[in-house]
């Protein structure tokens, strides 16, 4: 195909816009320090690096991929110990050039964070390569359902990654355990799917029962931030400030009532409401006309004044 025509940009837009949106969604899973994007964009493209040399090792095993229906044992062996282990360790290697040595990379979430970038470049790239040679719907289906399957392997990875870097006593069995973990659930998954083994619908209940399974490490992630308290504290803080405001504007509006009460004469606030005798009557008697106005309301502009002065202080 050639690389400047529109169907080659639909492809491409197809194949990378998800993998962003994948990005920015667990980015935003760290809360407590986000890390920098310029440092989050260059893991992902180590990752979308990674899947060259990634091709170049697996390409002998092409053929029994292709036709794996026919030799299912060719196929899991294929499957677990060259595509899981290549790939995952492709996409280990492209987070520990690009962000491992870093300051920023000070906390277990990180590692999830840089992994799953990288993971998302690699899977964004390949879908390119799909997308080509199959075509658009098979781009539009891996752009969702696969990619957020090697998000879900690579964070799997990060999160032993991070452990390992602030456990330097268990490092080598952490990352161990972490690409082991990556390597059998990938090598498992493409088995199934590509020997027909079950259909589509359980492959997806699969990644996402693989994501559910990183959440759970991303909750244990951020249990072991020593960031956790500074995201508290900054909740604390708000709802403090929230309360002393409240209780500042009650004792402004406070302040304000009493100023205007006592501006006001004598025996006109209290729900006061005694009139005077109107001329010629005594104060027992009933005022004509009905009138039920308190004759204790002071002139109108001093109640001006009065409401003024609440203004000003409110």
């Amino acid at each position: 195909m050639d690389p400047i025509t529109p169907g080659f940009i639909a492809l491409a837009l197809i194949s990378l816009g998800p993998g962003l949106l994948w990005v920015w969604f667990f980015y935003r899973k760290d809360r407590a320090e986000p890390e920098p994007k310029a440092l989050v964009t260059k893991a992902f493209l180590y990752g979308v690096v990674s899947v060259f040399p990634a091709a170049f090792l697996e390409a002998p095993f092409r053929r029994v991929i292709a036709t794996g229906r026919q030799d299912l044992v060719a196929l899991l062996v294929v499957s677990v110990l060259v595509v899981g282990v290549v790939e995952e360790i492709s996409k280990f290697v492209a987070v520990k050039l690009a962000a491992y040595d870093n300051s920023e990379f000070d906390e277990v979430m990180d590692g999830i964070v840089y992994a799953v970038a990288a993971g998302l470049g690699f899977a964004a790239t390949e879908n390119l390569f799909y997308a080509t040679t199959y075509g658009l719907a098979v781009g539009v289906f891996r752009a969702f359902i696969t990619d957020l399957a090697h998000a879900s392997f690579s964070g799997i990875v990060g999160y032993y990654l991070g452990r390992a870097k602030f456990d330097a006593r268990h490092a080598t069995g952490l990352v161990a355990r972490g690409l082991g973990i990556a390597i059998a659930l990938h090598g498992t998954y493409d088995f199934l799917i590509i020997g027909g083994i079950v259909p589509p619908a359980l492959g997806i209940f699969m990644v996402l029962a693989t994501y559910a399974y990183l959440n759970r490490k991303i909750a244990q992630a951020r249990t072991l931030s020593p960031f956790r308290t500074r995201l508290a504290a900054t909740g604390a803080e708000a709802g403090a400030g929230a309360g002393a405001g409240a209780q500042a504007m009650a004792q402004t509006r406070a302040s304000a009532d009493a100023t205007l009460e006592a501006r006001l004469p004598a025996g006109s606030h209290a729900g006061t409401t005694v009139s005077p005798a109107a001329p010629g009557m005594t104060p027992s008697q009933p005022e004509c006309l009905g009138s039920t106005a308190s004759a204790a309301v002071p002139p109108k502009e001093d109640v001006t004044r009065g409401e003024s002065s609440g203004t000003s202080e409110w």
